[in-house]
């Protein structure tokens, strides 16, 4: 029997777009709860024509806050992937790896000595 994370959205082939509508039922589910706990005080105290009018500006601030937190994710993410560039040994080893197949690298056998002297 298949499991309930196997089966998500119906068996797509790309398991992502599970995880796309988990996360998004999530959050709708989260943003009710939040409007529930944020508007209950506000409509017992009188204030509810003034919160009505502060909801564009309220949503288009956690829009530039949510674009904001997105583009400094993108660029810690690119700082993160730049590495030093290799020095002339490390290249040299990393060329002999990619060359021997990652096998270690074979000095030549030592020559024999000439014992021979009779020119």
């Amino acid at each position: 029997m298949n499991s309930l994370g196997n089966n998500q959205y119906d068996t797509f082939k790309d398991r992502r777009y599970a995880a796309l509508f988990w996360s998004t039922l999530m959050m709708l589910i989260g943003l009710l709860l939040l409007a529930f706990v944020v508007y209950t005080p506000i409509h017992g105290s009188g204030l509810e024509p003034y919160f009505i009018g502060a909801l564009p500006g309220i949503g288009l601030l956690l829009l530039a806050w949510g674009f904001l937190r997105f583009r400094r994710a993108q660029l810690d993410r690119k700082k993160r992937l730049t590495r030093p560039p290799l020095s002339r040994d490390e290249l040299r080893v990393a060329r002999s790896k990619l060359r021997n197949g990652m096998r270690p690298i074979k000095h030549p056998a030592p020559r024999v000595p000439d014992t021979n002297l009779k020119y």
